[in-house]
């Protein structure tokens, strides 16, 4: 039986060949996972580290502490519109570590995320604590609901990703607002269990480096999908091998939506709010006064 270490690393040269593209050529794997054991190893210990610090520090700090193992700086803009009490925040997901940024930035230790249930984060499980997984059990899915509605009427924070998978970074790709597009509208039916609930749109942008996704290399890639998910595999190789830092990520806080406020429980309503603000944030960088979360 193998490690926990050893388990992580294993999932993250996978994670690794599947980027590039090469999980169907044997001798490409074998060279691949023989020349970058190593930084996998570097990589799965730092968020071994992540798991255990969330256990005795809670997750804003151990997320605090570990992005800066990544990134300049983490912004803050409109930290002013979180609310104090409970409410159900939405985030695009440009990837590489917009997710440390965003429990950075939200400063909530009673933060439960929606997420899918890859082999990635079972293997964390002081974090796993913090998920409430999607599956493609109909039971399951109806469990999640009365999960993630219980926890916001007694007060606590939700982060879901309405898209359901990496989405374009603002600042280097286009196409962010018709990504808004894939979106789901799960929020409407977690809020007429917990129609008090604000919801918070997010957007996280800069976290990918653009110097990488200009490389050369990159062009091997024949679709856009493919292409993105190989400069997060090179971006995360470069960071973790040399320790550098090379973005400075930016988290924006939208004005929170209430039911209140729309005067309807109806599902499409609360969907184009939603997306209205999130297009309103895409299109608007930020400016003026900020808080870093590092």
């Amino acid at each position: 039986m193998m490690s926990p270490i050893e388990t992580l690393t294993q999932i993250n040269l996978d994670d690794l060949i599947n980027a590039l593209g090469i999980q169907n050529n044997p001798m490409l794997t074998h060279i691949t996972r023989s020349l970058f054991h190593g930084v996998a190893r570097k990589f799965a210990k730092q968020m071994i580290d992540f798991d255990s610090m969330a256990r005795a520090r809670g997750l804003a700090e151990a997320a605090r502490l570990t992005e800066r193992l990544y990134v300049r700086e983490v912004r803050v803009f409109g930290a002013d519109c979180l609310p104090d009490s409970a409410f159900l925040a939405l985030s695009n997901h440009p990837g590489m570590t917009d997710t440390l940024a965003l429990f950075a930035a939200l400063k909530r230790d009673d933060l439960k995320i929606i997420a899918l249930d890859r082999p990635f984060l079972l293997s964390l499980p002081n974090i796993s604590k913090q998920l409430f997984y999607v599956t493609e059990n109909p039971n399951d899915r109806v469990a999640l609901v009365r999960h993630v509605s219980a926890h916001l009427r007694n007060g606590g924070s939700i982060l879901t990703f309405p898209a359901g998978h990496n989405e374009p970074d603002p600042d280097v790709y286009g196409g962010s607002v018709e990504s808004l597009q894939t979106w789901t509208d799960s929020v409407g039916v977690f809020l007429r269990l917990a129609p008090q609930t604000p919801i918070v749109p997010i957007l996280v942008r800069s976290v990918v480096w653009k110097r990488m996704a200009d490389t050369p290399i990159i062009r091997i890639k024949h679709t856009r999908d493919e292409r993105e998910l190989l400069v997060v595999a090179l971006q995360l190789l470069a960071m973790v091998m040399f320790n550098i830092k090379p973005v400075r990520v930016i988290v924006q806080i939208g004005k929170p939506i209430t039911v209140k406020e729309l005067g309807t429980t109806e599902t499409q309503v609360i969907q184009q709010a939603v997306l209205a603000e999130m297009k309103r944030l895409i299109e608007n960088p930020p400016e003026g006064d900020w808080q870093s979360a590092l």
